[in-house]
């Protein structure tokens, strides 16, 4: 990967987040709202994300919420939990004045909620976007094949059998169109042959909860993100930089 960042979303205690960064994550997510692809106590408050985020060295707090047409109130929730960086709680597109007033305050925008499924065309992807002035965009989340528990291996030994389904070159030649970090079914078995088989993309990203409310709702627990962070370390056991 170009730059091999690691986010983490939906962390939800301090402890949480300082054990993250110490494994390398370079973007600790929080959830200002609840999210209702899953169950589970993962929403936090303002004033227990505010603090999470001074429980972090190095790392960068993105905080999840919701982003409406009131620029001061997103501004001020961005101030009170010091946020480096917001994400909206759904796909949406911000209104322009809220994505101005971010900019202007030096805060940029995580874009989440996209999903790529098997048969998606690589073109349309980012389609939503494509029209869209003045993104604020610093990163684009997108989780690939949500709906197979294996998708990796889906995207390594199946896919290529099919020459519409969705590639590995397709997700690598959307990561040098822009910023990307990859959700997929990351183990500490296959999170460095993921990695490595992406050059072009930016990152990798887990999003923690105990339960999905849909069968394609893609998330680590908390455990199974430290088994994953822990195997991805390089063999000097210094942690990757962002």
């Amino acid at each position: 990967m170009t730059n091999e960042l690691i986010k983490v979303d939906r962390v939800r205690s301090a402890e949480e987040a300082a054990g993250l960064e110490a494994l390398g994550a370079d973007l600790v997510g929080v959830s200002l709202t609840a999210d209702a692809r899953f169950y589970d106590d993962r929403t936090v408050t303002v004033e227990q994300a505010a603090v999470i985020g001074r429980a972090l060295q190095r790392a960068t707090l993105v905080t999840a919420m919701e982003l409406g047409r009131d620029p001061g109130r997103v501004l001020r929730t961005v101030a009170a939990t010091r946020a480096g960086m917001v994400q909206p709680i759904t796909g949406a597109i911000p209104p322009p004045e809220v994505r101005e007033a971010l900019a202007d305050a030096g805060v940029g925008i995580v874009y989440g909620g996209i999903e790529i499924a098997h048969d998606d065309d690589p073109g349309w992807v980012f389609s939503a976007y494509a029209g869209e002035p003045d993104l604020n965009a610093v990163l684009f989340h997108v989780d690939v094949l949500p709906e197979y528990r294996d998708s990796w291996a889906f995207l390594r030994d199946r896919a290529p059998e099919y020459e519409e389904e969705f590639q590995i070159a397709d997700l690598d030649e959307l990561g040098r169109e822009r910023p990307i970090v990859v959700g997929l079914d990351f183990t500490p078995d296959n999170v460095r042959e993921i990695v490595a088989a992406l050059p072009s993309v930016r990152g990798i990203a887990l999003t923690l909860a105990e339960q999905g409310r849909r069968s394609d709702a893609r998330f680590h627990r908390y455990a199974d993100a430290v088994r994953v962070l822990s195997a991805y370390q390089p063999a000097s056991g210094t942690p990757p930089m962002g």
